[in-house]
């Protein structure tokens, strides 16, 4: 059977507002800044993906590079892994990080929707996967005792996570350690808690906060040091039983495999946008099963519920919903698990009066 030939990709952005904000101790993103990539092949099936490229400032470069890159796979087969391979090769010079990386992806998993939709299948059993419930983690949005622990109860109550997490990194160690006990209130024994230091630590400072943080039952530390920094990760993770959780922030299956090589986390979370999109999240998957790492998803929670069923060391998805505002059906989760849409392809419909309210001109 001959594959389809790309006909259209269609570059939108949309700036739309987070309700609630997400906070952390260095910023606060009240915006969720989208790039929609929409692919029509000859033969009729259409595909559709985003990306969050979290600042206004990114969304005008990424919108023109998807645009551009996406001009050039006009007249080619639906062939998401080799195009994947064609543009990395191509752009071995400029390098394929950052926006680049961003817009690559956004293409990708646009491509592997189009797959998906003309086969008729949902996108994880095109894969291979069956579709089946995944468990979620709660991302919390505030900051500060009294507003994490309020999130923290609706999200047990109304999706009935299991687990929770949330952003630390006070000045104080007792702050961060208050927060994990008026959450802890909040949600009872039942419920692991996670945190997250979005890379704010030392290696001293992240030791001397892991050390107390896991004698209140926390399950992962997550980002305490800078991304880059392998061998202080590495060290840290053998100085704590607390496990070391991180990924978001790589940037290409290769990124990964230089971590996990280098013992640097316990856990793994690639971000589908910044791992390389469908194709690139699969790599990584091979890499995290290799290494015997548990692997978690970070956003994107209408790719991952699919990447998670075809992950072999498979461990929470992440629930941090940012489109919602902007499709008609949005993503559901019944009794702390994500449900695959009973639709082909990732299953995203977008309502496009919203996404008219919120177009961004770039």
């Amino acid at each position: 059977m001959s594959l389809p030939v790309i006909a259209e990709i269609r570059v939108r952005a949309v700036d739309a507002p987070l309700d609630p904000p997400l906070r952390n101790s260095l910023n606060v993103i009240p915006r969720a800044p989208l790039v929609i990539v929409d692919v029509r092949t000859a033969c009729g099936a259409a595909g559709t993906a985003y990306v969050f490229p979290y600042t206004p400032a990114a969304l005008g470069p990424t919108a023109a590079l998807a645009r551009s890159l996406g001009a050039g796979l006009v007249g080619r087969p639906l062939a998401p892994a080799t195009i994947w391979r064609d543009l990395h090769d191509a752009g071995r010079i400029l390098g394929t990080e950052g926006l680049v990386q961003i817009a690559l992806s956004g293409i990708d998993m646009a491509l592997w929707d189009a797959l998906a939709v003309r086969a008729g299948l949902p996108l994880c059993a095109l894969l291979g996967g069956e579709p089946r419930p995944v468990p979620i983690y709660a991302s919390l949005r505030g900051w500060g005792p009294a507003m994490l622990a309020e999130e923290a109860g609706r999200a047990v109550a109304s999706l009935g996570a299991r687990w929770v997490k949330f952003k630390i990194g006070h000045a104080r160690l007792e702050d961060d350690l208050d927060t994990v006990r008026a959450v802890r209130a909040a949600v009872g024994e039942g419920v692991g808690i996670l945190v997250d230091y979005n890379q704010a630590l030392t290696l001293p400072e992240a030791e001397r906060r892991g050390r107390a943080l896991q004698e209140l039952d926390v399950r992962w530390l997550e980002e305490p040091l800078p991304v880059q920094d392998d061998a202080g990760l590495a060290e840290l993770a053998r100085r704590l039983t607390v496990p070391v959780q991180g990924g978001e922030n790589w940037w290409g299956p290769a990124s990964m495999q230089r971590a996990l090589a280098a013992g640097a986390v316990d856990l793994c979370m690639p971000d589908a946008m910044k791992i390389g999109g469908v194709t690139g999240w699969m790599r990584a998957a091979a890499i995290a099963a290799a290494h015997r790492v548990p692997m978690s998803s970070h956003i994107f929670i209408e790719a991952s519920v699919h990447l998670m069923n075809v992950t072999p060391t498979a461990h929470l998805l992440e629930h941090l919903d940012v489109a919602a505002p902007l499709l008609d059906d949005p993503f559901v989760v019944t009794d702390g698990m994500a449900l695959v849409p009973d639709r082909p392809g990732m299953g995203l419909v977008w309502n496009e009066a919203a996404l008219a309210q919120h177009a961004a001109d770039v």
